[in-house]
């Protein structure tokens, strides 16, 4: 498979026979051969080599735990595991992966396999020249093949089982990720011996595990391997499950059709993790970290340290040239305020905090409004009457310039008595802007009530005010 920043290309399907051999050596030298042989068919030679350990000596489990131990997995797997292996929990290499999680939980899917298992089976691959940088385990391998699914069975939740020769892989994908994982004792060997029924139950009690800790439920079997093309197969494994049966599904490429690509299922997925970048079960951990990452590093030190000094470069001058635009666009702000603070304030400045003194001192410049308006007039009228009078206003006509300086009003109302009329005239005349009254006629309305006529005289050089002098 060959990765791109946007995506993948599968560019080919290769395999090689391995026959069996009681002769070690001879073993090693037929896996070397089928090693070289796959890589021979490839265009170059590879980045990255992924490949996978046999599930039978792994446990793989699903575990639950409080919400707040999420950042601590790591050192509370070993003594939750160590009373349900069969093996010692400090010769044992552990790993694990998020399945799920809500507000008060977070589901993990934990592996732990003897180092000695991890360790034989590195130094069998790395014989045949083979140094994987991932090693994967079980049935968790087929975690690679969300990527590889069509778009209609992303969200879906699949269950993926691969039959083989001794024993199954029993894999479950919600929404493309791997969510469980079991390796099934027993396989071909049950089959052609006539004990099929024997693996029926063991899928059926690994279907009630899940069930029992998962709430998603697989509406789909996708069959791998070499039993895929098999159309019994398929009814058979139907049948027992109570579920519709189906093929993996993969992307074409040359060296497989579409009847022979089910059985290149775990190699795609095992390619196709290179694709995922969220964490997932690896046992290259502790003493087995694969050094081919940090040789990679070292390989390409002088072009990592390239790359950083252009990306420092450019941001050193990506930096000047904000400054500059920053201090053009400052030297104009200061100019403006220089001019608005001139012309508004009485006073120029450059200081945004001297101008905002000026600002709250009040206003430099003459008010445009009339010092005293007719608003001013009416409070005025309305503070000059003493509120023991019952005073009824029949006409008001007010007069005044626009400066707000000079001018009339007149004064039509109905009081109780003449007594009334010139407490209300003394009261006018003390306000500072009242200059002079005229009392005009007086004359009896129903009632005995008087009606009267005042006209005052405004003059008000200062400015309004708007209560009375001389209290």
């Amino acid at each position: 498979m060959r990765t791109t920043l946007r995506g993948f290309e599968m560019e080919r399907y290769a395999e090689a026979a391995l026959p069996s051999s009681n002769d070690s050596e001879a073993a090693v030298e037929l896996l070397r051969t089928a090693v070289r042989q796959v890589i021979s068919e490839s265009s170059r030679a590879p980045d990255r080599i992924i490949a996978a350990l046999d599930g039978q000596s792994a446990s793989l489990r699903l575990i639950e735990l409080p919400a707040g131990v999420e950042k601590k997995v790591a050192e509370v797997l070993p003594g939750l595991l160590e009373s349900v292996l069969p093996f010692e929990i400090e010769n044992a290499i552990i790993d694990h992966q998020i399945v799920g999680r809500d507000a008060a939980n977070v589901q993990i899917m934990a592996v732990a396999v003897p180092q000695g298992m991890v360790a034989s089976r590195l130094r069998e691959l790395q014989a045949a020249g083979v140094n994987p940088q991932e090693l994967a385990v079980g049935a968790s391998a087929f975690d690679g093949l969300g990527p590889l699914l069509p778009e209609s069975m992303r969200d879906r939740t699949l269950l993926v089982i691969d039959v083989g020769p001794e024993n199954t892989d029993f894999c479950v994908l919600t929404e493309g990720e791997c969510t469980f994982a079991r390796t099934v004792s027993g396989g071909m060997n049950l089959v052609e011996s006539g004990r099929r029924e024997q693996l029926g139950s063991s899928l059926q009690r690994t279907l009630a595990s899940y069930r029992a800790q998962r709430s998603e439920e697989p509406n789909l079997i996708l069959l791998s391997g070499e039993t895929a093309p098999m159309e019994s197969a398929r009814q058979w494994l139907s049948s027992q499950l109570g579920i519709e049966c189906g093929v993996v599904p993969l992307p074409s490429a040359p060296g497989a059709d579409d009847e022979s690509a089910p059985k290149f299922a775990r190699a795609a997925a095992l390619a196709a993790r290179a694709t995922i970048r969220k964490k997932k079960l690896d046992l290259r951990q502790g003493e087995f970290a694969s050094k081919a990452r940090a040789g990679q590093i070292r390989k390409n030190l002088r072009l990592i340290a390239i790359c950083a000094a252009a990306v420092m470069l450019s941001f050193g001058v990506s930096l000047l040239a904000r400054y500059r635009v920053a201090k053009t666009e400052h030297e104009q702000l200061v100019e403006k305020l220089a001019s608005v603070s001139a012309d508004l304030l009485g006073e120029e400045t450059q200081s945004a905090m001297h101008a905002r003194e000026l600002l709250t001192a009040g206003p430099r410049v003459d008010d445009p409004l009339p010092r005293f308006d007719a608003y001013d007039v009416l409070e005025a009228i309305s503070e000059g009457i003493p509120t023991d009078i019952q005073h009824d206003t029949r006409r008001l006509l007010i007069e005044i310039d626009d400066e707000g300086n000079s001018g009339r009003f007149e004064i039509q109302g109905r009081v109780g008595s003449i007594a009334e009329r010139d407490r209300i005239v003394d009261e006018l005349q003390s306000h500072r802007c009242f200059a002079e009254a005229e009392k005009g006629s007086i004359s009896t309305a129903a009632e005995d009530r008087k009606d009267y006529k005042v006209v005052v005289k405004i003059d008000c050089p200062s400015g309004p005010t708007t209560t009375a002098e001389g209290d």
